[in-house]
């Protein structure tokens, strides 16, 4: 009888070994370091208020240095532009404009230059224009000469005896007055030779002018007006008579009263101040200190003394007229011989 096999030993108690080890990626089974301690919060990224503040000083700079730059630069314009204004209107230290003097009367044109500073050279020639105009002047209108210079100016000849003697006026001895504009130009000490004075004298026809008309066409004619207020309804200075009448005949330099309205509302009289011996400007502010004004003609003198000083008014010291009146002075200018 076959033995049946004998039982396999019992296991050990050791754990089996396998033939083939499995190996395990360390992937699977590896731990990544631990990330590393935090140092702290991490940064803030907003703006600050410190920040805020710096950046609007910067931006308030920029404005700043913008708004300079602007003003810098329009100020610069208008320079520009006034410096055009200024050289079309001004003329360098010492010099002036010659002013507008064809056809002018010779004695507006002579006050004209009296108040620009410069000297008169007349040269009579023969015109069709009225007589007494001013047809030609040299320097030309608008030159620019030194203050002081001398303009000879052209002037009609008809009545070029009678023109010259107004340039150095008239004088009165009566009490007279005349309204004209008030004047404080600085007179001059020399004026153009004189021709040889007339002997007569043609007076002219004033009727219905101005105070201011009247005495100048009565100087240039050689006639010394002597002015008188009276009452009337024209218009204060308006020549309503003259004691002679028009184209009689007197001696040359000699006194003719007209007769000048007070005006239709004048109820006021003033009293004349002495302005003799004084100067010109002098003469004005003394008579606009009595509420009148002033008109002046030149007068030739041949004492250096009574050069540029009042030789002769028109009304005499303390005489009346009606206020806002014009005073007729005689202003002396030395006659060259």
């Amino acid at each position: 009888m076959t033995q049946p096999p004998e039982p396999p030993p019992p296991p050990d108690d050791s754990w089996p070994t396998p033939d083939d080890p499995t190996l395990i990626s360390s992937r699977e089974t590896a731990v990544g370091a631990p990330p590393p301690e935090p140092v702290g919060p991490p940064p803030d990224r907003r703006i600050g208020a410190g920040m805020l503040l710096a950046l609007g000083a910067l931006a308030l700079v920029a404005l700043g240095i913008l708004v300079a730059w602007y003003l810098t630069h329009r100020d610069d314009d208008n320079k520009g532009s006034t410096t055009v204004t200024t050289v079309q209107t001004t003329t360098a230290a010492g010099e002036v404009v010659v002013p507008v003097l064809i056809g002018k009367p010779f004695t507006e044109a002579q006050a004209t230059l009296d108040a620009a500073g410069l000297h008169t050279s007349k040269r009579p020639v023969s015109s069709n224009r009225r007589a007494g105009t001013v047809i030609d002047q040299k320097p030309a209108a608008g030159a620019s000469v030194a203050k002081g210079s001398t303009v000879t100016i052209s002037v009609a000849s008809a009545t070029t005896a009678s023109t010259s003697s107004t340039s150095t006026a008239a004088t009165t001895t009566t009490a007279t007055t005349t309204e004209s504009t008030t004047t404080s130009t600085t007179p001059t000490t020399t004026s153009a030779a004189p021709p040889p004075q007339p002997t007569t004298a043609t007076i002219p026809d004033v009727e219905g002018q101005t105070e201011q008309a009247a005495v100048t066409s009565m100087s240039n004619a050689g006639i010394l007006p002597s002015l008188v207020f009276v009452p009337g309804q024209d218009t204060l200075g308006t020549v309503v008579q003259q004691a002679k009448p028009a184209n009689t005949t007197v001696p040359f330099h000699a006194h003719v009263q007209i007769n000048v309205s007070k005006g239709p509302n004048a109820t006021t009289d003033e009293t004349v101040p002495n302005a003799v011996g004084q100067t010109l400007d002098q003469a004005v502010s003394t008579m606009n200190g009595a509420h009148l004004r002033l008109i002046y003609v030149k007068f030739p003198v041949t004492s250096q003394s009574q050069v540029g000083k009042i030789v002769q008014q028109s009304p005499l010291r303390g005489a009346k007229a009606p206020q806002n009146a014009q005073v007729l002075v005689y202003l002396g200018a030395l006659q060259k011989q």
